[in-house]
């Protein structure tokens, strides 16, 4: 078969590879791309990623390849972590080890055996990993287009989905494309997979293309090509392989070489025959490749097979000349053809052949030259256990996940420990080397780390289960992490309850720097489930200890909570004391990250809670300096930059927060801070009108936050997403992403500063509907963000006056947005809105109470003085700020109530006569039909054509629904015409430009 003419690779998939193509050509323009190949097994997704791979590697174009192995002890970033690898043995990583280049040595840091050992690790500690790769990318990219292909997605490592979804969220502009293949009929619905896929087909950048089975047509060209004058293989060939291309070069191949009308009728069969032909020494060598799972080196192979060098070398290139086994993309080892005939050979193995093909691999991968080999760990465990050997396969699971903590592949390494965990339980206690316990702990604090905190607090609650593991001091400490993965999981309640558990098992005598730790996390869990006044008691004592044993850290930590506690309740002078006390100990104790915390706390407090937004912004450059000199400044230092950001955009002075933006930016942040900073931007982007950028940042923070964050980033971000959705005129949308985020705070997020402009911008949004005749929100809707008022109110009273203004603030925002949605808007309300926020010397919301003010004095008395002044002290503050959108809708409501915002805004006005806007006709080129329209005439018809009814148009334009009646029929009788549909086809005829506006308000609607 060897000597035929092979068939074309990639007949009938110009379209497919024309969308590659299309993809490169935009990131070799400068843009970042991905793109997700899916369809079943065989269709023949691998070849047009090897044909884009090909052209691009002709346009000098760096190609790094990898695949996901199907064994489920696959080691973390193991795909791209093989392309790295075979780039640094490539001509060009030789060439630029040569020059020095520094993304070498960052490879090395990530790729060598045995480095990254771990730092303090914390719950986005991973991201760090996600980081070094990509800046190694953007080295990359700085000297050529970077192609990046993860094959077998289904297969890939967590780590490896998240380092596919942290590239696509944070690259932009740079030349990197990202292409990954999968098998649709891998996974069930539900799948993390599934799950990544459907999240990352909302991304912009991201493609998802489906690769469907050939044609009729393109398999009748293939059989052309490969077989010329047989086109009675044509049908048959159809017929077997219904489009796949794999199935398509296996018939071929069978029936050339014999007789077709004896050619099997299923795949399984097409290979074993194929295999059948082979020697016996052949076969076994094809068997023993189907077992690797992973890299197969030449030596590996030999060890495993155990044959003679010439003897392994001639059954070795008998299977390579029959189309079975191939060299794989390294140059360096062997595979099957395809992961299909990987499937049948290894599935067709007897139960004594496959344990004994394991056990081979086992010990060959035990000798010394092996341990250089990629994810030797993870490869020894998978054998071993497939051998049937625990004990030796426990060893091996434990290794593989204490190497899987190294590099922070935290969910690999939760997957390894859970197996160790379970393997254990099969070994006699005396042959363990880690008991069971210590590997469910292991696996619920890696769990804790790649962000899957219930799993962690689930896997807590099993080793608690264990007899004589409920009392005494291991008890209570076991406790206190089940309340601190609580914590991180949102659920400040039920975490409360666990340290409390944990405090009633603590000893009544010693174990005081113990006792300590698990009263300060009480504290912070408290603190965390608005219980002020516990949080504050429980801080004390937690403070005393942390004094008498002298623990700086934890005294540091305590007197943060202290702090929020007292500012939350009675004493924001003692509370911000405690929270400079807390600095001072940092520093005198000199522990960077503490001291970088603590600035973090106060400048929290001051700029958000307390409302001090001034000696917020100014505590905060002071903190950035110090933190610059304890090497902080892409931490700590972005956190206090965001925070400055934040400050300034309530003050608004945005141009000052567009420039601390900056300065963060120019810092590569990454992990929380990075969220943090991109949050303080969008919120920034969206208020100017930037709402491309806006995007940007909230599909990032939307693919991060999902793996990396709970309500803390969530929450705001579902805030700005439904805050961006009303500028584009859907709050309909806005009213979904208010519901996913009450969502979230009836899950256990219970911190009002989060949820206060979450539940206006529900209310908001419940206005809008009303204002452009939308559907209004439904009754459930409705009662619930209610019910959500009603709790601020009652928790806000609770607070210190500061916190307890702003969460008032936004309650009264939500009460008189109410009246807008019922159609009767309340100017006193809004007149006591604009006073609170004018009172926290926050202008950007006060604006905005007048611009609503100045609406409901327009549907009183269309010429309200008052109205006229208010709007033009909003028009002022939003042209200070450069408020595009929320200056377009102020000038939107001066043209329709028919007022000039030209003069200065008085601050004292009384309702009285005020000169009407000139009306002067609106000139309409080459139509006489309009021609004969005042312009109110002309904003009438338009209003009209859009649907809406005479009160509807009454009070859109604040006049009464009389005076509409009248222009109609005025309209009706200068363009002749008898009905509304008749006047708005005569309006869409001579301004055609308007159609697309009423379809859209039509839409609304309905």
């Amino acid at each position: 078969m060897s000597d035929r003419p092979a068939a074309a690779p990639l007949i009938g998939r110009e379209n497919d590879l024309a969308k590659l193509t299309t993809a490169l050509r935009s990131v070799q323009g400068g843009r970042m791309a991905a793109v997700v190949l899916s369809g079943e097994a065989g269709v023949g997704k691998t070849r047009i990623v090897q044909e884009l791979m090909s052209q691009a590697a002709r346009d000098g174009a760096t190609v790094l390849c990898g695949g996901g192995i199907d064994i489920v002890e696959s080691p973390p970033f193991w795909p791209v972590a093989s392309a790295l690898r075979n780039l640094l043995r490539s001509p060009a990583g030789k060439v630029a080890a040569e020059r020095g280049a520094s993304w070498v040595a960052q490879l090395d840091d990530l790729l060598a055996p045995g480095a990254q050992t771990a730092e303090p690790a914390g719950p986005h500690q991973r991201v760090q990993t996600l980081e070094l790769i990509h800046r190694v990318i953007l080295e990359l990219a700085e000297d050529s287009v970077v192609v990046l292909v993860v094959e077998d997605l289904q297969w890939a490592d967590r780590s490896t989905r998240d380092l596919l979804a942290y590239l696509i969220a944070n690259l932009t502009h740079e030349p990197v494309l990202l292409v990954a293949t999968h098998r649709s009929e891998a996974e069930a619905d539900g799948s993390p997979v599934r799950a990544m896929l459907a999240e990352l087909q909302r991304h912009r950048r991201v493609r998802c293309e489906v690769v469907a089975p050939l044609g009729h047509d393109a398999v009748a060209r293939i059989v052309g090509m490969a077989a010329p004058g047989r086109p009675d293989l044509v049908d048959l060939v159809w017929q077997r392989s219904a489009g796949n291309a794999f199935i398509v070069e296996e018939t071929l191949r069978a029936a050339l070489d014999g007789d077709p009308l004896a050619l099997p009728q299923t795949l399984r069969d097409l290979v074993l025959s194929r295999l059948a032909a082979l020697s016996p020494a052949a076969q076994r060598v094809v068997r023993a490749v189907a077992v690797s799972d992973g890299p197969l080196s030449h030596p590996l192979l030999a060890a495993v097979v155990d044959q003679g060098e010439p003897e392994l070398l001639d059954a070795l290139r008998e299977s390579v000349d029959h189309g079975v086994v191939m060299v794989d993309a390294g140059g360096d080892g062997y595979r099957l053809r395809h992961g299909l005939m990987t499937d049948v050979v290894s599935r067709d193995l007897l139960p004594g052949e496959r344990i004994h093909l394991h056990r081979r691999y086992a010990a060959a991968l035990e000798n010394a030259w092996a341990r250089d080999l990629p994810g030797i760990d993870a490869r020894l465990a998978h054998h071993w256990q497939q051998a049937g050997d625990t004990e030796r396969a426990l060893a091996a699971t434990v290794a593989a996940a204490e190497a899987a903590d190294r590099v922070r592949g935290y969910a690999e390494a939760h997957r390894h420990w859970l197996r160790a965990a379970q393997l254990a339980g099969r070994v006699q206690p005396a042959e363990v080397a880690v008991p069971r316990g210590v590997c469910l702990e292991r696996a619920a604090e890696a769990a804790h780390l790649a962000g899957d905190h219930d799993q962690a607090v689930a896997l807590l609650s099993e080793r608690l289960a264990d007899p004589g593991e409920t009392d005494g001091l291991t008890g209570a400490l076991l406790h206190a992490r089940t309340g601190q993965y609580l914590v991180a999981a949102g659920r400040g309640a039920e975490a409360a309850h666990a340290f409390s558990r944990a405090t009633a098992l603590l000893p009544a005598r010693g174990a005081e720097r113990e006792r300590a730790e698990v009263l300060s996390g009480h504290a912070a869990a408290l603190l965390h489930a608005g219980e002020f006044t516990a949080s504050r008691t429980v801080a004390e004592r937690a403070l005393a200890l942390a004094r008498e044993v002298g623990l700086a850290s934890e005294e540091a930590r305590v007197l943060a909570n202290l702090g929020f506690s007292l500012a939350y309740l009675e004493d924001p002078a003692a509370g911000s004391a405690a929270l400079v006390e807390a600095l001072a100990v940092a520093e005198r104790a000199s522990i960077p990250p503490d001291i970088g915390r603590a600035y973090l706390n106060l400048v929290e407090l001051l700029s958000g809670p307390l409302n001090e937004l001034e000696r917020g912004v100014e505590v905060a450059r002071d903190g950035i300096e110090r933190v610059r000199q304890l090497g902080l400044a892409r931490s700590a230092g972005v956190g206090l930059l965001s925070l400055v950001a934040n400050g300034l955009f309530r003050l608004g002075r945005w141009d000052e927060a567009e420039t601390a933006i900056e300065q963060a930016w120019e810092l590569a942040p990454s992990g929380a801070e990075a969220l943090g900073l991109r949050l303080s931007r969008c919120r920034l982007s969206i208020g100017r009108g930037r709402f491309d950028e806006a995007e940007d940042d909230l599909e990032a923070v939307e693919v991060l936050s999902t793996s990396t964050a709970g309500p803390r980033y969530r929450i705001p971000l579902l805030t700005l997403r439904a805050g961006l959705q009303m500028w584009l005129g859907r709050p309909d949308l806005a009213l979904d992403h208010v519901g996913a985020g009450l969502d979230l705070v009836e899950h256990g997020s219970d911190d009002v500063w989060l949820v206060a402009p979450l539940v206006w911008h529900g209310a908001r949004a419940r206005a809008e509907l009303t204002r452009l005749g939308m559907r209004r929100a439904e009754a459930a809707v409705t009662a619930r963000l209610h019910r959500h008022a009603g709790e601020l109110s009652r928790r806000a009273g609770r607070s210190v006056p500061a916190i307890r203004d702003v969460v008032l603030g936004f309650v009264e925002m939500c009460a008189a947005e109410d009246t807008r949605a019922d159609g009767r808007s309340n100017p006193d309300r809004w007149a006591r809105v604009a006073e609170i926020w004018e009172r926290q010397q926050q202008p950007y919301p006060t604006a905005y109470a007048r611009l609503r003010r100045a609406e409901a004095l327009f549907a009183l008395r269309a010429r309200s003085a008052a109205g006229t002044q208010e709007l033009r002290r909003a028009e002022s503050a939003a042209r200070a700020m450069d408020a595009t959108p929320f200056l377009a809708e102020i000038t939107e409501l001066a043209e329709r109530a028919r007022v000039s915002l030209a003069g200065p805004p008085a601050d004292e006005c009384h309702d009285g006569p005020v000169a009407p806007v000139p009306e002067p006709r609106p000139p309409v080129p080459g139509d006489d039909d309009l021609g004969a329209l005042t312009s109110r005439e002309l904003e009438v018809l338009t209003e009209l054509a859009c649907g809406l009814t005479n009160r509807e148009i009454a009070q859109r334009l604040f006049i009464s629904e009389k005076t509409v009646g009248v222009h109609v029929s005025r309209i009706y009788a200068k363009i002749g015409v008898h009905s509304r549909v008749q006047a708005s086809t005569v309006l869409y005829r001579a301004r055609p430009d308007l159609r697309g506006h009423g379809q859209r308000e039509a839409g609304r609607r309905r």
